[in-house]
């Protein structure tokens, strides 16, 4: 029998009889918004918008996130696939970065302290400063704090200094990456993807370490049986929502014997058993899952049929990654689950005009009457990832704003990409621009 199996086995026995780890071990709960609900802010008129946001609707006064009780809103990108290239341009004796990096702060969407305009700040060193990812991700800043909870993949490890920066196919990033995400308010990010063990056991061990030097919740990736065992739970606003991640493979790489937990690998039966030992322990389940034929643009038989599996079981929501281009939203079981299938990339320097696009999905979980916990108000906002190696920044930005970002063909794309989302449903909201601090959702503004 497969050894996870047995352990989830023996797990949900202990569950049945009363050994709830979640609500006993608040250090792996988290509150991301670190508000008190309903608390009161000060309101700042709107007189000018930062220049970032110039020509979006503006709201009457600026309004920093605040959690609604009974409410839970999560935003979700794709695959942080950090190649050497990206690295190179993070680097901060690059001309580039440099030149990017004085840009930005002109404009007002770094400041000389290092913090990012909508963002987050942060009290750790990973000890990885000759790499500074903040600049490929400060215009997408704004969008991704605004929610309750912010969940990325983290489709490589993190792991220089302790290991040399990496491109494909064994790729291994600056542990600063993580410092940039966290900065632009990620909350959690899904650690088990194909390349997880690139470096092998060394690797994710050294990985996971700086996630947790980061405080970045991680779920996929385990540096422990005990580890393994200890739920990833989010709690905010009344309602709490636990996480898992899988992974298709690891690219023909062995797991180390003894050391499963390492990865999480897709296998139905254990997946399910997973779910039912996660779901009464919390409000709503997550998935995450490294999944589907890269470069295919529509989900094959098993995505599908593993997504319906999975929403039969009573996940709420499932994030699907790998692909590294869009794949439609859906909905299943009377809009019981909802999932997409592919959310690309978030951060990468793959050179192809659809590897480069994702998106910013957004779902509200909310409490009806009757105290059960439901997904509702879907909402996806198309993104770009600029960038040419070793000449201009790579930087993600909504894709609405393709003539100010000269992206190629953008016009083309946004529109494209539009009626391809809905190719499964259309009960979701397409959006050109989420909501931010300053300004309004947006569904048809372009800049």
């Amino acid at each position: 029998m497969n050894k996870r199996l047995v352990t989830l086995i023996l797990i949900l026995s202990l569950h049945l009889f009363g050994n709830n780890r979640a609500l006993e071990n608040p250090g792996h709960t988290n509150n991301p918004s670190n508000l008190p609900i309903a608390a009161a802010q000060e309101e700042t008129p709107v007189d000018t918008l930062p220049p970032s946001l110039m020509g979006l609707p503006a709201r009457e006064a600026q309004a920093p996130w605040q959690g609604t009780d009974g409410e839970l809103v999560l935003r979700s990108v794709g695959d942080v696939l950090i190649h050497d290239r990206v690295s190179w341009l993070a680097d901060i004796d690059s001309p580039v970065y440099q030149a990017s990096l004085a840009n930005l702060q002109k404009e007002g969407l770094i400041t000389q302290d290092g913090d990012v305009l909508g963002g987050e700040s942060i009290d750790f060193n990973l000890d990885s400063d000759q790499f500074d990812f903040l600049p490929m991700l400060a215009r997408i800043a704004p969008y991704m704090s605004y929610a309750d909870v912010t969940i990325a993949n983290l489709e490589v490890i993190a792991a220089y200094p302790d290991l040399p920066v990496s491109g494909y196919p064994q790729f291994n990033a600056p542990a600063s990456i993580l410092e940039a995400l966290k900065k632009i308010g990620v909350d959690i990010v899904s650690n088990g993807s194909n390349h997880t063990l690139d470096w092998l056991s060394e690797g994710a061990h050294a990985s996971i370490k700086y996630l947790k030097a980061a405080d970045l919740m991680y779920t996929g990736s385990y540096d422990s049986l005990e580890d393994f065992q200890t739920p990833r739970i989010i709690e905010a606003n009344g309602i709490s929502l636990g996480f898992l991640t899988y992974s298709y493979g690891t690219n023909g790489i062995p797991v180390p014997t003894g050391e499963d937990y390492l990865i999480s690998l897709v296998d139905l039966p254990t997946m399910l058993a997973e779910v039912e030992w996660l779901k009464p322990q919390v409000d709503a389940v997550v998935v995450t899952l490294q999944l589907g034929p890269e470069y295919g643009t529509m989900p094959d038989d098993e995505q599908l049929y593993v997504f319906q599996a999975l929403a039969d079981a009573g996940v709420k929501l499932i994030l699907g990654g790998h692909p590294h281009v869009l794949q439609p939203v859906a909905w299943f079981n009377d809009q019981e689950t909802f999932a997409i299938y592919s959310q690309a990339s978030f951060l990468s320097g793959q050179r192809e005009l659809d590897n480069k696009q994702g998106g910013i999905t957004e779902v509200t979980f909310k409490r009806n009457e009757d105290g059960e916990v439901y997904v509702t108000e879907p909402k996806f906002m198309p993104i770009f990832m600029l960038g040419i190696e070793g000449e201009k920044q790579y930087e993600t930005v909504p894709m609405a704003d393709y003539e100010s970002m000269a992206i190629p063909d953008g016009a083309l794309w946004y529109s494209s990409l539009e009626e391809h989302m809905a190719t499964l449903t259309e009960a979701f909201d397409f959006v050109s621009h989420l909501e931010t601090e300053w300004t309004l959702e947006a569904s048809n503004t372009f800049r």
